[in-house]
């Protein structure tokens, strides 16, 4: 996919001069939130970075120190799913658990590959949200995620009074609320739009429930408890615009956070940006070709009774290059209390969480994006 580098960086309906002198691939758009296609001059002098509006700003202690292509030798575990498809190859399939569950136990994040959902499909999506993100704010305005709703366009995980994070969202809660929206900003149709959305959508949520047996494959636990919070669910879809920043680490893409659900898969593009916690360090996760991150969700770490761990992770951003992120919220069944597996509960390990239902955990969720499980631990 073509990089998004706009002649100036733009959030919302802010707009703050490039630290670098681009040439036009088109013409200037009319809206300062609208991002045209731009390539930067081989020899362009650098310009003098201005400053990041104040309500973008994080207190210094707060400010990443990790950049976004600031990748280690340590190796975040990838995982080839073909050999559990092998039909009558037991090892295979046995390796495959084997490498999730030791991902799960100690990082709460792995990488996939040979996943099932094509590139092709990835590469339109992608399509479709560069569209999307290059319409004019006041066009963005028109599908505005309305409060208590769970689809349109709003800023990521911000809560009033919180620092603004260098990014947007789009929010699809359903192929209704897709084709609604689609309508509003493309009158006379658009059904590329919403093919791409259900298409996508329906490749993921196999891929989530396919990854989710092999999860439970490697607990030892019945498979029975987990079925209930995952038969006849589905998933949230969010995509992230992150904006080329002038000052990168004087701000956040995406603040640290756990995901409310019981896992998340993401397609983050080639551009470095996503970033997870390895014992108490922030690790720059590379972007692998053809790969889909998976990461653990507060609903599966509960279910597991904190054998596995929802894993802290955050995004950040650069000077020239802009980002999109494509990522699949995978929801339990909202119908019924979350309680840990009583397979995984006995006296060395006992009951970690009080009951408590999803609605509660979306509200705590709104409130305490890291620590969210805390407000749900049983009293010593």
């Amino acid at each position: 996919m073509p990089d998004i580098s706009p002649s100036h960086f733009n959030v919302g309906c802010e707009s703050f001069p490039s630290p670098l002198q681009y040439q036009d691939a088109g013409p200037e758009p009319a809206t300062p939130w609208s991002v045209p296609m731009m390539k930067m001059h081989a020899n362009a002098p650098l310009r003098r970075p201005s400053a990041v509006s104040e309500k973008f700003l994080l207190p210094e202690h707060q400010r990443p120190t990790v950049q976004h292509d600031d990748f280690t030798n340590l190796e975040i575990p990838i995982i080839d799913l073909a050999a559990y498809d092998l039909e009558g190859d037991e090892s295979a399939m046995e390796t495959v658990v084997a490498q999730v569950r030791d991902a799960c136990l100690n990082w709460g994040f792995f990488q996939i590959i040979n996943h099932g959902v094509e590139e092709e499909i990835l590469s339109r999506v992608q399509s479709q949200a560069n569209r999307l993100f290059s319409l004019p704010y006041s066009d963005k305005m028109k599908v505005q995620k309305q409060p208590g709703k769970y689809s349109g366009y709003g800023h990521v995980t911000a809560k009033e009074g919180d620092i603004r994070p260098w990014s947007e969202g789009f929010y699809f809660s359903d192929e209704k609320s897709a084709a609604d929206h689609a309508q509003q900003l493309w009158p006379e149709g658009n059904n590329d739009f919403v093919d791409s959305y259900k298409e996508y959508c329906e490749k993921v949520k196999h891929l989530s429930s396919r990854v989710m047996r092999i999860i439970v494959a490697g607990l030892e636990a019945d498979p029975a408890h987990f079925e209930k919070y995952t038969t006849d669910t589905g998933g949230l879809l969010r995509w992230n615009f992150y904006p080329a920043c002038p000052e990168p680490l004087k701000t956040i893409g995406l603040t640290a956070h756990t995901d409310f659900n019981l896992l998340t898969v993401l397609h983050q593009g080639e551009i470095g940006g996503l970033q997870i916690q390895k014992d108490g360090k922030w690790i720059a996760v590379r972007p692998r070709p053809g790969a889909l991150a998976v990461n653990i969700g507060d609903t599966l770490q509960v279910l597991t009774n904190a054998k596995y761990k929802s894993v802290p992770h955050r995004a950040v951003v650069n000077t020239t290059r802009s980002r999109i992120s494509l990522v699949y919220f995978w929801v339990p069944l909202t119908t019924i209390d979350i309680v840990p597996s009583p397979d995984l509960v006995d006296a060395n390990n006992p009951c970690k969480y009080k009951p408590f239902n999803f609605e509660t955990l979306t509200k705590t969720k709104q409130m305490s994006f890291l620590n969210t499980l805390d407000h749900f631990l049983r009293e010593e």
